[in-house]
């Protein structure tokens, strides 16, 4: 008898402009997570950074039943924030594009997540042609019109990123992976058998955005989407 399928927990956040509160979020980031919240460029980035990485430790605090600020980091080899320290037990991975980002919780199987911003304007000739596969380049050149290939590219570029975070690899690694079915990776180059070992899946996104997540394992997971706010209601 099966178990049921590993939970994805996703959490859409939003650009808002929690007023006041905004100081309560920024207090509960480590001193790293503030210098790069200063160095933004723009009062808008620094806010929606604030609001990201705010929610990711938050969320994962309610998931361990610790306060925020408690939260530690590490990075892998390239790059990917694991937590450390004390309180650990759960997966998490964070991405933003524009004015929303997404964050991802599971229990037990890596995951990754990524959500694109749709850009018409983007050379969504260009682009394919220069990182993916044939037959990903001929797919995204089949959409109708400039808006319905930046979808296409979009969705393609969320499902490599995302199954690249989940792994803790280089983009570059993802970008020969054939994705044009999500699902569980079956392709690639020998050097890449690493992807057979994970399923990637597209996830709701609010209009203008595509999203994708990417777990470890071949096995099913059902994934939950739910909206983030600050303060909460």
């Amino acid at each position: 008898m099966t178990g049921e399928p590993d939970t994805v927990q996703l959490w859409l956040v939003p650009d808002q402009r929690p007023g006041p509160a905004a100081a309560d979020l920024l207090a509960v980031l480590d001193p790293e997570e503030r210098s790069r919240a200063a160095a933004c460029l723009s009062a808008d980035a620094r806010r929606r950074f604030v609001l990201a990485h705010g929610a990711v430790r938050h969320l994962v605090a309610d998931r361990l039943g610790v306060a925020p600020q408690d939260i530690r980091w590490r990075r892998g080899p390239h790059g990917k924030p694991e937590l450390a320290g004390r309180h650990t037990g759960t997966q998490v991975n964070l991405s933003h594009s524009g004015t929303v980002a997404v964050v991802a919780l599971c229990a037990s199987r890596r995951v990754g997540v990524d959500v694109q911003e749709v850009l018409p304007r983007l050379d969504a000739t260009g682009m394919p042609e220069r990182y993916f596969l044939p037959e990903e380049v001929r797919f995204v050149r089949a959409g109708a019109d400039p808006g319905s290939r930046a979808e296409r590219f979009a969705g393609l570029w969320a499902r490599k990123e995302a199954l690249v975070k989940a792994h803790g690899g280089r983009l570059t690694q993802g970008l020969r992976i054939p994705l044009l079915d999500g699902g569980t990776v079956t392709g690639g180059p020998p050097a890449d058998a690493w992807a057979r070992d994970y399923r990637v899946t597209d996830v709701p996104a609010p209009d203008g955005y595509r999203a994708a997540v990417a777990l470890s394992g071949t096995g099913a997971f059902r994934v939950r989407v739910d909206r983030w706010t600050w303060p909460p209601a």
